[in-house]
């Protein structure tokens, strides 16, 4: 089935979202900051409205991130091979939180974040559906089961024969029970081709409805930079991702907040300075699964509802546990400039370019890849995105009066991944916010 429930890389690091105005100046002191703190004063010296990635807080100063993320259908969507076609499915998924980081140190930072969906709705287009694998599973799936009754009946021989007798547009001349993987039982009416039949039921259990909203997977970690000399800079980190965010109790109709299983992470940080209007960063994250996370079996025929049948033929019980074996592997690449080069009235502002990618790990239920068309929710095999994004940023600690303030927008596109069967556009908006104790 359509993997509705994978959380997008967008929310793996929900550093970027929608700016919210006027809130500096009534939860925060600007006067008191800007004179006592600097934001980058424990990082290598950076022109303007330019952050090094490897930087960290200086020591007991407080930033709280506010993000809102916009994510749009793209019309993209790619297959198994990394091809892109028309997928059919569309997503407006709007998401916000919190993000606090804390200096413990000059070098050692802690970080926690909470992540809010506010927003999740999803469509199906039938006819482009068809393209995506999910509906090949299914098909196949359920061209096995109905096969199983046609051989029975020594209409056809059994796999390709009864394959064949299917796609001819063969009819049942009356009503016909079919009984499905799942234990569920489907009845085909008599007079409408076979074909037809499954068609219809294969489209409506990919029907989705409005998403889950609510918090998602809690993010806490600690980040130390041991490198701070010359152009280079590099920092370490470990990050914690919880199953805070809704996942087992969802149907296959709707969208996860999470991902249903707690995973480790590490993470490095490099940046290197290539002047004093360009500097260049390179964030990459390795997690791993820790454990098992538990799952349902939504109802084939109904995806609104968890299944009740008892199964027969695909050896799944309707309450799994999966795991996500191997690493996950996401990051960026980017690059920064300031726009101070261009005019000193423009030193607060900066601009990037962004490449970043994500090689998902795959739900595995009893070590079986079979599970897309058994109403689970999940992939069986990896997934990759890949993405290009432009950002612009505005620092009010480059301001004559500074304010400990900081705006910035982000746009990311799509360019080219695997097995997604949806890819958004996606837009982020965030305002950092600084304290110092």
């Amino acid at each position: 089935m359509t993997n509705f429930g994978k959380r997008p890389s967008a929310w793996k690091q929900l550093g970027a979202a929608v700016c919210i105005s006027g809130i500096a100046g009534a939860a925060f002191s600007a006067q008191a900051l800007a004179q006592q703190a600097p934001a980058q004063t424990s990082e290598r010296p950076a022109p303007y409205a330019m952050a090094p990635e490897s930087g960290t807080l200086p020591e007991k100063v407080l930033r709280a991130r506010i993000p809102v993320i916009s994510a749009t259908n793209s019309g993209a969507a790619y297959d198994i091979d990394g091809k892109k076609i028309e997928g059919g499915v569309t997503a407006n998924v709007m998401a916000s939180g919190l993000a606090l980081e804390y200096g413990i140190t000059d070098k050692l930072s802690f970080g926690f974040l909470m992540p809010y969906v506010v927003k999740s709705e999803l469509g199906v287009d039938g006819d482009k559906y068809k393209n995506q694998r999910g509906y090949f599973v299914s098909k196949r799936a359920a061209y096995e089961s109905t096969g199983a009754v046609l051989s029975g009946q020594g209409l056809c021989a059994a796999g390709a024969g009864c394959d064949a007798l299917i796609e001819s547009g063969w009819a049942f001349p009356s009503d016909q029970e079919v009984t499905l993987s799942s234990g569920e039982k489907a009845t085909i009416k008599a007079g409408v081709p076979v074909k037809q039949g499954l068609n219809s039921l294969i489209l409506n259990a990919a029907v989705p409805k409005s998403g889950e909203t609510g918090m998602g997977d809690i993010d806490m970690g600690l980040k130390y930079r041991w490198l701070n000399e010359g152009t280079m800079g590099h920092a370490v980190g470990l990050v914690v991702h919880l199953p805070t965010g809704k996942y087992e109790d969802v149907t296959l109709s709707q969208r996860a907040t999470g991902r249903g299983i707690m995973e480790i992470g590490l993470r490095s940080s490099f940046d290197y300075k290539i002047n004093d209007n360009y500097i260049a960063g390179w964030q990459h994250t390795v997690d791993y699964a820790v454990g098992k996370g538990k799952i349902k079996r939504s109802k084939i025929l109904d995806n609104t509802q968890f299944n009740d049948a008892e199964t027969t033929g695909d050896g799944f019980a309707n309450n799994e546990e999966f795991e996500r074996p191997g690493a996950r592997n996401s990051g960026f690449i980017d690059v920064k400039t300031s726009f101070a080069q261009f005019s000193s009235d423009l030193k607060a502002f900066g601009g990037k370019v962004r490449y970043s990618y994500d090689f998902d790990t795959a739900v595995r239920v009893q070590d079986s890849e079979l599970i897309q068309s058994n109403g689970f929710r999940g992939v069986g095999e990896r997934s990759s995105i890949h993405q290009l994004g432009l950002g612009v940023n505005w620092d009010g600690f480059q301001l004559e009066n500074r304010i400990p303030v900081r705006l910035t927008y982000d746009l990311d596109m799509p360019i080219m991944g695997s097995n997604k069967s949806v890819a958004p556009l996606r837009n982020t908006f965030i305002t950092e916010l600084y304290y110092k104790f």
